[in-house]
């Protein structure tokens, strides 16, 4: 497996476009298509919340379908809109469908940015020829800039794997820095892959895949109504089975957990990206309670802003998340800084402990020594900047 310099562009089999069409602001790119060249499988996850976007109930009606591309806008996200947004959003792909001689059913869609505000069908509608019109690899470029809100930076990766049967790629981009909780955590991510994967097989590993990465990630324990992960793979007679199948598990972990990193690193006023590892737990289901309590708490997170060597609220969010283990057992360490083992306090440098917190990027790791589970969270620290950020956003 192989990091490779780029992002969607690398990837055989696809074509894209973004532009500006001004659907909330001037000046900035705001639509965008991802066309694969062929029908796709595709495996689809959305957000859990009971509020959705119309592009959510979209995209769930339309996920076993044979799948040619993805229409996506920034700055609206169509949520709250009634049957109107639904309307709009069945209208959009049907003409993007037709722009690139696809069937109606065969586009799905996702939007992001403001809740309750009515897309702008004549304007958008009147942009879908311009959209189409400019597809080309080329363009896989501009798809991470045209998804942004309050990201301030684009993110995308791109890896290769081999198999038996060659060399293949996966790549993706995503947006979030803001909203972020699991379940999903708040973001559009959009993967491609060359690799042919039986659709059966791409919904188990992908569904399995974003549980450990882009659903493992906190940035403020909040939750959109857009959430969407979506990944493409061409459909083929021959597709990837056993060893070449883990291979390609091995490398779609490998990108979603590369832009799982880059979204917490980009987190609203974040100015730390900081992996909690639960290890020891009596279940799988006791370490990701755990590591979540842990990653979400706030007193938590805004020590790690201070780099405040209170490790006792690591202590005291891991008490209260209904793992069960025995306190008497447990040890903290702050990368291999270990400074409470066995239920008690250890003599060390608070000094020391500080200049592991100042670091951007650390790892907290708490030992239940209750059984053979482990989980992982990444999550940010909450600043002062994050709080200003989301007093202001709809203004």
């Amino acid at each position: 497996m192989k990091k490779l310099e780029g992002g969607l562009e690398l990837v055989r089999g696809y074509k894209y476009s973004a532009i500006e069409c001004g659907i909330r602001f001037a000046n900035r790119l705001d639509l965008c298509l991802i066309s694969a060249d062929k029908d796709c499988n595709a495996a689809v996850v959305t957000t859990t919340n009971k509020v959705f976007a119309a592009p959510v109930k979209l995209c769930r009606e339309r996920k076993d379908n044979k799948i040619r591309g993805i229409l996506i806008n920034s700055t609206n996200a169509n949520a709250c809109t009634g049957d109107q947004g639904y309307e709009t959003a069945v209208k959009l792909t049907a003409e993007t469908a037709n722009g690139i001689g696809a069937e109606a059913g065969s586009i799905l869609n996702c939007s992001t940015g403001i809740i309750g505000v009515q897309l702008p069908y004549e304007k958008i509608s009147a942009k879908i020829n311009s959209l189409t019109a400019a597809l080309s690899p080329e363009n896989g470029k501009e798809i991470p800039k045209a998804i942004m809100t309050t990201d301030t930076v684009p993110k995308f990766c791109c890896y290769s794997f081999e198999t038996s049967k060659g060399s293949f790629k996966i790549a993706s981009t995503a947006k979030g820095a803001g909203m972020i909780a699991p379940n999903m955590a708040t973001l559009l991510c959009f993967s491609v892959t060359d690799a042919p994967i039986a659709k059966n097989d791409l919904d188990r590993i992908f569904s399995e895949t974003i549980d450990k990465t882009v659903n493992a990630i906190t940035i403020d324990g909040d939750m959109s109504t857009n959430d969407t992960a979506i990944i493409l793979s061409p459909v083929s007679d021959d597709n990837l089975k056993n060893n070449d199948l883990a291979e390609f598990e091995k490398a779609l972990y490998a990108v979603l957990f590369d832009i799982s990193k880059q979204l917490v690193t980009d987190g609203e006023g974040a100015t730390k990206c900081v992996e909690i590892l639960v290890n020891g737990a009596k279940t799988a289901k006791d370490a990701k309670k755990c590591s979540k309590e842990i990653a979400e708490s706030l007193l938590v997170k805004t020590a790690f802003f201070g780099s405040d060597p209170n490790w006792g609220r690591v202590a005291c969010a891991a008490g209260y998340s209904g793992a069960e283990f025995d306190p008497q057992k447990m040890s903290i360490s702050f990368d291999d800084m270990m400074i409470f083992k066995n239920g008690a306090p250890l003599n060390f440098d608070k000094k020391d402990l500080e200049s592991v917190m100042k670091k951007k990027e650390f790892r907290v790791t708490v030992e239940l020594n209750a059984g053979d589970s482990s989980f992982m969270y990444l999550t940010s620290d909450i600043s002062v900047d994050y709080v200003k950020i989301n007093a202001e956003y709809s203004t």
